[in-house]
């Protein structure tokens, strides 16, 4: 091979599936569904969000807590994650007008609007996001002194 030959070289990029829980469409539609669904008057805090999301996306976490939930004791310890995409989720929820943000002395809530109410609805209607609307049903509510109980003994 004469060091003055030129070799050509073609790279075609495929594209890369993007896993289920990082597309935004279907986060947003997560982020409705579970204040509408898991939340009691249509209004959580960050921590219920966070422990909901944990409960949808992390199957480790949701079986101990529905075990917890039927009996009231695990000796487990497991804490649900901060989820970082969750609280730009929120924001585009918000930016969109899906959520509004609640102004508690407790701190910060956000609360579904009349939008966010009619894109859970027409989510149900279309038949989209079946699997959230399972898991919804699954966990059922949870209130803010439930996730305050269960942090507080563990899982």
């Amino acid at each position: 091979m004469n060091p003055a030959e030129k070799i050509e070289i073609e790279f075609t990029q495929r594209p890369v599936d993007v896993p289920a829980d990082l597309r935004l469409y279907r986060r947003l539609a997560m982020v409705c569904i579970s204040v509408s669904e898991c939340c009691r008057a249509g209004s959580a805090s960050f921590k219920q969000l966070h422990f909901i999301n944990s409960l949808f996306i992390n199957e480790d976490f949701r079986g101990p807590y529905m075990e917890f939930r039927s009996v009231r004791f695990s000796p487990r310890i497991l804490a649900p994650s901060a989820d970082p995409y969750l609280n730009r989720c929120v924001n585009y929820a918000m930016g969109a007008g899906l959520l509004d943000q609640k102004d508690v002395q407790r701190g910060f809530r956000v609360e579904l609007t009349d939008k966010g109410t009619d894109f859970v609805k027409s989510l149900r209607s279309q038949q989209l996001a079946l699997d959230v609307f399972a898991l919804a049903r699954e966990v059922g509510r949870i209130s803010e002194n439930e996730v305050q109980t269960v942090m507080r003994e563990g899982i």
